[in-house]
């Protein structure tokens, strides 16, 4: 997708490797496949010319800073087995089909199609959580092939359906989800602090003491909810977020609020995908990136700015005074007789200079970018998640 002349993390406030440089000092040790190195040394060095970053194995202490983390995707296909028929003798029913994007720091990428278009497969493919099917194709993290243990350390995912406990309250919950989820090195002191400091920037201060509520109790609005679970998965400090629907279920005016918090995290520098079904167009004038589905496919992948006029260009243009997002997606949905032929629609994408650009960002990235620390945020203790369970 797009970037910025200047390079790729030209958008990042200054906070990468200066802060993870100085943790990783403060931290007192570092490791180097089992080795211990003194302090004072780090197998951290980043090359501002170049705007790329290397790091071996570091294990740092937990801290307020954020990895750069470019994700990609080439040729992304996803089946799988249906009933056999003269048309499908495999019994392969496809739900991906060789899709391909990337989404940087501080971008707010914005996944869009009809139902049944595949945004939810595509999300739950790039947060790992599909372990059955048949998966073809490559998903980078800066520029090499995903590992799963450093994605999982940077990656936050936040589900379509909110699952809280009615019973507790904002901060009760917040506490409960810090203590199960970060490092047993952190003390109880910071995790009051890092609870504090989400909460408000989530804007949960004011109903910190309020019930999260259920069928039973009265409690949260439906868009409180959405920024609470949010705000759990911010506990760890993640550099990628992703988020299925986050909009779901919600007015206008709730939406718009929650995708705000959401737009306020790409500023901190962290990547943020979310699939989103039928957004304002004041929502949709906060996304970075916009990839639309169809079928399973790519009909458009590229930034927003120039979706009109790649459209336009083969002779679909978006009337004046009609939300964007609303005309692409109707234009791609292919459940009703009217529907345009959406083979034409990819091919067209296939061949324009905006898939010509997403390719060399691929290629740019995988020449430039190194891999990120292999961080290891060691999980909470098993001791300490029975005691706060019990």
């Amino acid at each position: 997708m797009a970037s910025s002349p200047a390079g790729p993390y030209s958008n990042l406030p200054e906070v990468s490797p200066p802060i993870l440089e100085r943790s990783i000092l403060e931290s007192g040790y570092t490791r180097e496949s089992g080795r211990t190195i003194p302090n004072g040394t780090s197998d951290y060095s980043s090359n501002a010319a170049s705007n790329s970053l290397h790091c071996r194995n570091v294990t740092a202490k937990y801290e307020e800073y954020i990895n750069p983390c470019v994700l990609s995707w080439s040729d992304l296909s996803y089946a799988v087995p249906g009933k056999k028929t003269a048309k499908n003798p495999y019994g392969k029913k496809t739900i991906l089909d060789k899709v391909s994007g990337r989404s940087a720091p501080g971008d707010l990428t914005a996944i869009m199609g009809p139902s049944g278009s595949g945004k939810t497969t595509l999300v739950d493919l790039l947060a790992d959580r599909i372990s059955s099917g048949l998966v073809t194709g490559t998903i980078e993290l800066n520029g090499t092939d995903r590992v799963t243990k450093t994605f999982r350390a940077v990656t936050s995912y936040v589900a379509q359906e909110d699952t809280l406990l009615g019973s507790f309250t904002v901060v009760e919950t917040m506490k409960m989800a810090a203590r199960l989820s970060l490092p047993n090195s952190v003390v109880m002191t910071d995790i009051h602090s890092r609870v504090e400091s989400v909460m408000d920037a989530m804007g949960l201060g004011a109903c910190r003491n309020t019930l999260v509520g259920d069928i039973f109790r009265k409690g949260l609005s439906g868009g409180q909810k959405r920024r609470l679970s949010i705000a759990i998965e911010l506990l760890s400090n993640p550099s990628i977020l992703i988020l299925d629907e986050p909009t779901s279920g919600l007015d206008s005016s709730s939406a718009h609020n929650v995708m705000k918090y959401i737009l306020k995290l790409c500023g901190e520098g962290k990547n943020v995908l979310c699939t989103i079904h039928q957004p304002s167009s004041l929502v949709y004038d906060m996304f970075t990136n916009v990839i639309v589905l169809s079928l399973g496919q790519i009909v458009y992948c590229g930034s927003r700015s120039n979706m009109i006029p790649h459209f336009a260009s083969i002779g679909f243009n978006c009337p004046k005074y009609m939300n964007p997002a609303e005309y692409f997606v109707n234009l791609v949905n292919t459940d009703f007789e009217d529907h345009v032929d959406v083979t034409k629609l990819v091919h067209a994408y296939t061949q324009s200079n905006v898939k010509k650009q997403l390719l060399d960002q691929l290629s740019a990235d995988r020449a430039t970018l190194q891999n990120l620390p292999d961080i290891e945020l060691r999980p909470s203790s098993a001791m300490r998640q029975f005691s706060v369970l019990m």
